[in-house]
């Protein structure tokens, strides 16, 4: 793995290699430089750089065969590609080869500086691209680091979540996940749960919204012999069950305000009485709640307690949707493939690869069922695929529509300004929607897109549409 804090930049202009090394060294990063492409590719191998940041038209080898070779060398090395060219050919180009990211040029030493801070702070200890948590829970238990939940990904919202789970981890503080469905939110809060001091006790997950008010209030607190009819014998409630542990409350959102009432009280006072008793047990119980909607909303339309809300929301950490994770989705692909080869082949070394045109696909496609439905995809192509590579015919009809859409294109220049347009427009009217719906809060519209809120106000400065809300 590369050395967190080392940056190669390479660039055949040495006016712009200088000034990139003169302002990262200030932050300050440990620079090294190359105006040789072919030789940043021999200084990798001896630098062992953890962030790589290459132009991408350059004499000998582009900004791509630097990055494909860069990800060759070291898998969880981080690459930014500097370009004044940048089109959706180049972003699906530099995510499909696994980029962390890229700027355009000419770029301000803020944005040169806050791009390679994303990336460091993603790469926190022990977690790469694929690689999972490793062995940043040293300090906190002895379990090996396989035993623990893997993150898979490198872009920057990921990090962000990543970095976040560390931090909130060794503490005993609530924490909310925000998040669509299929983002992984149980994932997370067992990831939080296994970093923690109770990693090794019980972690407990209870879905607010399958089961009944009555099924689910007994089944979180527990009940006594005859509290009502069929209770033939007491019952521990689950809160009882994950004692000095932690309990994760999937979709906190769908308990009714009777249940909000008997959760806000187990919270504030850390005991529990179960259905029909009158003794109260002490609880050591850390509780990390999880919603796909906005409970802060739900608060001022009045179908979610406030105070419970407070309660809850010590900690409140959003996940990205999939079609925000970029390079990730690629990422992901190909680790749901070798999981699902080996089960459907029972020999890892047998995985097949993904071509480029499915890989593209797999991209551009929208992912409205997040990680879960990438997950589906994959274990489908797994199953199917009989060679050693993954098409777009071995995957579901919804992606083969695009293929059908492309066959047919205008001629090659103005079907790429088509298509910008195209892309420009769906953004400025998503981003109108969006803002509607929040009544221009630019906080809530990030959250809601699973976005850092500099990235709304990025948007709204480059669409011209500040003040109009």
């Amino acid at each position: 793995m590369g050395i967190a804090g080392k940056v190669l930049i390479v660039d055949d202009e040495r006016e712009a290699l200088e000034n990139c090394r003169r302002i990262l060294s200030r932050v300050p990063y440990d620079c090294v430089v190359a105006s040789d492409p072919v030789d940043a590719i021999e200084m990798m191998e001896r630098e062992r750089p953890g962030l790589v940041l290459t132009d991408l038209r350059m004499p000998k080898l582009d900004g791509i065969e630097v990055l494909a070779a860069a990800k060759r060398l070291d898998p969880a090395v981080l690459v930014v590609l500097l370009t004044a060219h940048a089109t959706v050919d180049t972003a699906v180009t530099a995510m499909r080869y696994g980029a962390f990211d890229y700027i355009t040029k000419p770029f301000t030493s803020d944005e040169l500086v806050q791009v390679a801070r994303r990336a460091f702070e993603s790469r926190v200890p022990g977690v790469a691209a694929g690689v999972g948590i490793g062995t940043a829970r040293e300090h906190l238990s002895s379990r090996s680091s396989n035993e623990v939940t893997r993150l898979v990904g490198n872009s920057a919202p990921i990090g962000e979540v990543v970095a976040m789970v560390h931090k909130v981890a060794p503490t005993d503080s609530n924490v909310l996940i925000y998040g669509e469905s299929g983002t992984g939110k149980e994932m997370v809060a067992r990831m939080i749960h296994e970093l923690s001091p109770r990693g090794d006790r019980q972690f407990i997950t209870v879905d607010c919204v399958s089961l009944t008010d009555s099924l689910l209030e007994t089944e979180l607190f527990g009940h006594e012999r005859g509290a009502f009819t069929g209770a033939h014998a007491a019952k521990a409630g689950l809160f009882e069950a994950a004692d000095g542990g932690t309990i994760f409350l999937d979709e906190v959102s769908g308990m009714t305000t009777n249940l909000q009432a008997r959760l806000l009280r187990v919270l504030q006072e850390r005991h529990v009485r179960r259905v029909g008793g009158t003794r109260f047990t002490p609880l050591n119980v850390r509780v990390i709640a999880a919603s796909n909607q906005d409970l802060e909303e739900l608060c001022r339309g009045g179908t979610f307690r406030e105070d419970l809300y407070y309660r809850l929301n010590v900690i409140a950490l959003t996940l990205p949707p999939l079609r925000m994770r970029g390079g990730d989705i690629l990422l992901l692909a190909n680790e749901f493939l070798t999981r699902f080869a080996q089960r459907v082949r029972c020999d890892v070394t047998m995985a097949p690869t993904i071509d480029p045109s499915a890989a593209e696909l797999l991209i551009r496609y929208s992912w409205p069922g997040n990680v879960r439905e990438l997950q589906n995809v994959m274990e489908r192509a797994a199953v199917l695929v009989e060679g050693s590579t993954v098409t777009s015919t071995h995957l579901p009809e919804r992606f083969r529509i695009l293929t059908e859409r492309d066959s047919v294109q205008p001629e090659s220049g103005s079907y790429k300004l088509a298509k910008q347009q195209a892309v420009e427009s769906f953004e400025r009217g998503f981003l109108i929607d969006l803002l509607k719906r929040n009544d221009g809060h630019m906080g809530r519209a990030a959250r809601e897109a699973g976005v850092d809120r500099k990235t709304i106000e990025r948007m709204v400065k480059k669409h011209g549409l500040r003040g109009s809300f």
